[in-house]
């Protein structure tokens, strides 16, 4: 009989592909000041570029969730990984702005499968009263990913150009994917459930009836307005607005992204703590959130600017951890992967927007202002949606179908 892979192996694994999955996503961000120039690309068309990424990426969070539900987690991260890589490389031979959208779509595409398939592994390979603090510590990777992304991918950009750097950083999925499958080679969890009782059908209705559900939806949408809008055009911002080269813009940005990674581990450890306390907690996040967004376009230098950008991303990262850990205290295990695909879906089609609509105002105010007031407003918005989420409650794996729609369940 061949001996489960230790749990902390396997979060490894997982923190490891979120890192890389940030790496290839963010190496653009950096990139994206050269390819406008070398493709006589303005602000526009370099935000709906941005954006693609993010109808791909949003579009296959559910599916993902249910695909990670049905094979299993194991065979979903592999398959994505390896489908992310590819269109990681193929983003440095594009042609002309029609193939870099398609390019980036379907690299979108092979990330979105990966944030539901790694919640699953994490219902599937941690036991109820350690999900919150693994998915939490898994979690984390992503603002360290932001941060970890420039220091790799700035020498790289400055060393090989834009088009040699895609093809140079897709080589880290190949590897992480056959680290991946040896370790997990003698998992119990390699299938997933092919069928589901009669009566486990009606939870993925009951997911949709859920009004607390679109709630926690409508709050990550305007959250990741945000979050995403902030990191899409954060270097870009440094090199123009502030006239800095790439090399300091992509080490400054990365300031931000450590802190941010602190807060996610910090706050998940906050929020598991306090329970259904939790909502104040983030509603008051959200607001400080808000207030250092706006105070970027009051700053008078550079220093004044990080910091303000820092703490906004400190105060946005609970809002990430309460979000993040609500599938493993109220859902069945065996439909975390389509609860959490739900949830990401509503934070992830934010991206779609953010990017393009920052893109369209700096080039049509001439200013970053206008950009930082509408990031501004998104989080605003979301912490008078938290305002109306119920209190909630940590409750065990089998109790989800009982309650009625309007809320998610306590504990009993």
């Amino acid at each position: 009989m061949k001996k489960e892979p230790s749990s902390k192996l396997i979060l490894t694994a997982l923190f490891a592909a979120w890192i890389v999955s940030y790496i290839d996503r963010g190496v653009i961000t950096l990139a994206l000041s050269q390819m406008g120039q070398d493709m006589n690309l303005d602000a526009s068309a370099l935000g709906i570029v941005l954006s693609s990424f993010f109808v791909g990426y949003a579009l296959m969070q559910i599916p993902g969730g249910w695909l990670a539900d049905k094979f299993g987690s194991r065979k979903v991260i592999v398959v994505a990984i390896l489908f992310w890589s590819l269109f990681t490389g193929l983003s440095g031979a594009a042609w002309s702005l029609a193939s870099l959208l398609v390019i980036r779509f379907l690299f979108g595409i092979g990330e979105g499968a990966y944030p539901s398939a790694s919640t699953k592994a994490i219902s599937d390979y941690f036991s109820t009263e350690k999900r919150t603090k693994a998915q939490t510590t898994m979690m984390s990777s992503n603002a360290l990913g932001g941060a970890i992304a420039p220091i790799i991918c700035t020498p790289l950009l400055l060393w090989l150009g834009w088009r040699h750097t895609f093809l140079a950083i897709s080589l880290l999925g190949v590897v992480l994917v056959i680290w991946f499958l040896y370790i997990t080679r003698g998992s119990s969890h390699k299938k997933g459930a092919s069928s589901l009782p009669k009566a486990e059908k009606g939870v993925y209705k009951e997911l949709l009836r859920n009004t607390t559900l679109w709630k926690v939806m409508a709050l990550f949408f305007f959250a990741n307005i945000a979050s995403w809008g902030l990191s899409s055009w954060m270097p870009t911002y440094l090199i123009e607005a502030q006239g800095i080269d790439l090399k300091a813009a992509g080490l400054v940005s990365a300031i931000p992204a450590v802190i941010a990674a602190l807060g996610m581990l910090v706050s998940g450890r906050i929020i598991d703590r306090i329970g259904a306390r939790a909502k104040y907690v983030v509603t008051g996040c959200l607001f400080m959130y808000a207030l250092f967004l706006f105070l970027v376009t009051r700053a008078g230098g550079l220093a004044e600017i990080m910091l303000c950008m820092s703490l906004a991303m400190a105060f946005g990262s609970f809002t990430l951890s309460f979000v993040f850990t609500l599938p493993h205290r109220l859902m069945k295990q065996r439909v975390v992967g389509t609860a959490f695909g739900m949830i990401n879906f509503g934070g992830q089609a934010a991206g779609i927007l953010s990017p393009a609509i920052m893109g369209f105002l700096i080039l049509s105010t001439n200013s970053y202002n206008s950009a930082f007031l509408f990031l501004t407003a998104s989080c605003l918005v979301a912490a008078i949606i938290s305002l109306t989420i119920p209190r909630l409650n940590n409750q065990p794996d089998d109790h989800i179908t009982d309650q009625p729609a309007g809320a998610l369940p306590a504990r009993h």
